[in-house]
């Protein structure tokens, strides 16, 4: 065999995906799951939800709320809206609970603030009025089950915790799309579990996040990157995990999942990811850095050994045999527990498919997070 320098390069890439995917398998074993029991008295907790153009979403998101098995007089639920161009605040406002505060953003910013991103502003206003010691974060867009506060809660409690952050799950997932996204996201909870039981979060999810009021406070909230139109989850977490190393935990319990909706378009889609992928470039020269760049140009790497096999050189399979092969076999490792955590062993059947059009998504997405440009609820970011 002609051991081409795309061979060795193959082999050596191939070779590190390997340790760190194992690595992340690892730190998910490992992970125990949380009970959440709660004894004596509970604490109160505030909820806050900002939102933009959730008409569809609002009163589901509330109502699965109120109907947790927590004690009505032991938690409050903020909305802010920001700017919607919907029917979003009014409906907030007609859920008419006594432990309902809606705010109306506009009413802080004035007419300035309806052009940017103030998802951070509407978060940092929600804990200027909540009257509780613990915050929970959640999107307008999320149901959960009732035991979910609960579960949360008691998790907290149980730990010398500064930061929680909990499992997140797309449904419903009939078409490719949706399959995709769940499977996709189900990972990403699943490496943000891994990373934080390994002592090395790497990320966290503001759709399902717990911190004490007071900790917030001391770290400054969102100061340094409050202009930045997104990152209200990770950076906050990288902020107190540098003063609070041990601080960071995982609610590994379904009863604490919360459910949103996915994309339900190919742009709609693409912009959410891209606005995901474009916090990646304030991560500087970090360790998380390292693995993300990295495992783009593992992915790309497949992509230009797929385009080498094709020009019909002898041995020209072998690196995208080697690469691809390594992948599929690894990430099929890793998904064999995750599905069964999230209870989708079915998700399995799509998985050889949705393990090739993955490696063309993140080229792509990482080609046009480079511009810096989306548009999310109905606003152009740049």
């Amino acid at each position: 065999m002609n051991l081409s320098p795309l061979l060795l390069i193959s082999v050596a890439f191939s070779a590190v995906y390997l340790v760190m995917v194992m690595y992340f398998l690892a730190g998910w074993l490992r992970a125990k799951k949380t009970t959440g029991n709660l004894q004596g008295d509970l604490p109160f907790v505030s909820i806050i939800i900002p939102t933009r153009n959730e008409s569809e979403n609002i009163q589901n998101c509330l109502r699965s709320i109120f109907a947790q098995n927590y004690p009505r007089d032991k938690y409050e639920v903020i909305v802010v809206d920001d700017y919607s161009t919907d029917a979003t605040l009014r409906l907030a406002r007609e859920m008419q609970q006594p432990n309902l505060l809606v705010l109306d953003l506009m009413q802080y910013l004035g007419r300035p603030g309806e052009y940017i991103p103030n998802k951070k502003k509407a978060i940092a206003l929600g804990i200027k009025n909540a009257k509780g010691p613990i915050i929970i974060t959640t999107d307008g867009d999320c149901t959960r089950g009732t035991n979910w506060l609960r579960t949360m809660v008691g998790a907290y409690l149980q730990g010398n915790y500064k930061l929680l952050t909990g499992p997140v799950m797309m449904k419903p997932a009939r078409w490719p799309l949706e399959i995709f996204q769940q499977l996709d996201v189900i990972n990403l909870v699943a490496i943000t579990g891994a990373t934080i039981t390994n002592g090395f979060p790497t990320m966290c999810n503001g759709a399902n996040l717990l911190y004490p009021k007071e900790v917030f406070a001391e770290v400054e909230g969102f100061k340094g990157n409050m202009e930045l139109p997104t990152g209200d989850d990770i950076f906050l977490m990288q902020k107190i995990a540098a003063r609070y190393p041990e601080g960071i935990g995982f609610v590994k319990n379904m009863d604490a999942c919360v459910f949103t909706r996915p994309e339900k378009t190919l742009s709609a889609f693409i912009s959410q990811r891209v606005r995901w992928i474009s916090k990646s470039s304030r991560y500087g020269a970090s360790a998380v850095a390292t693995v993300l760049y990295f495992a783009y140009l593992f992915h790309l790497l497949i992509v230009i050994d797929g385009l080498y096999a094709l020009s019909g050189l002898p041995a020209g399979w072998w690196p995208v045999a080697i690469a691809g092969g390594t992948k599929f076999t690894v990430d099929l490792l890793f998904n064999l527990p995750v599905v069964i955590f999230f209870r989708k062993p079915l998700l399995l059947l799509a998985y050889p498919i949705v393990n090739i059009f993955y490696v063309i998504y993140v080229v792509v997405i990482g080609v046009l997070s480079l511009t810096g440009k989306y548009r999310w609820k109905d606003r152009l970011i740049s």
